[in-house]
């Protein structure tokens, strides 16, 4: 029995709390407390800036608003604090333009701008993917044709366990897999390519 309380209490304090960013206590058009910013590839850094959500009177996004048009080109912001090896990951994201693409996702184990995981759904292709990138060079490892619709709001969900990856678009699952590029813990962020603008809202990270 004592065995099992203090199973219970290690359990408890190695647990993190869930992060929740909303945006709605960040200043209108400044970049989001608790941040860093890079940019993989080539073309001006991205502009991630918090405003008022499109066509909305009141609810704060964060707006990757920079439309350089370099292809290769892949804005993210991470967050500054926590790494994470195992964890959940969502966000609200929404497509607004873009001409070479209009991509949104998420990434986790990121080491640098030039090593880390991503998932992320386009709304140009139509699809959802997953890739590693290493040494600033892309590679996918799996992914689905699905309808993104331009516009609108969509859930993009990252399950992370080991070397295996879930991926959920909109509730319905996308991908199922495994990868060994990168096996330790990194931090988590957001991502756009090339001159997607990008709404983001209600990113959530849940380590475990």
């Amino acid at each position: 029995m004592v065995l099992a309380v203090v199973s219970f209490v290690s359990a408890l304090v190695v647990a993190a709390e869930p992060v929740k960013r909303d945006f709605e206590s960040d200043a209108i058009g400044s970049p989001p407390t608790g941040f860093d910013f890079g940019r993989t590839g080539g073309g001006r850094e991205g502009k991630w800036v918090v405003r008022v959500e499109k066509g909305g009177t009141a609810n704060h996004v964060l707006l990757q608003e920079s439309a350089d048009k370099t292809d290769y080109r892949f804005p993210v912001a991470v967050l500054k604090e926590g790494t994470y090896k195992d964890v959940t990951l969502s966000v609200r994201a929404r497509p607004l333009s873009g001409e070479v693409d209009q991509g949104f996702g998420l990434v986790w184990r990121y080491r640098d701008a030039n090593n880390y995981y991503i998932t992320r759904c386009n709304a140009l292709e139509d699809n959802c993917r997953i890739y590693h990138v290493a040494g600033g060079s892309r590679r996918q490892f799996g992914g689905q044709n699905v309808k993104v619709a331009k516009s609108a709001w969509h859930t993009l969900k990252l399950e992370a366990t080991g070397n295996r990856f879930v991926v959920f678009y909109d509730g319905s699952k996308v991908f199922d897999g495994t990868d060994d590029t990168f096996k330790d813990a990194g931090k988590v962020g957001l991502w756009t390519k090339a001159d997607s603008v990008i709404e983001f809202d209600d990113f959530t990270v849940e380590g475990r």
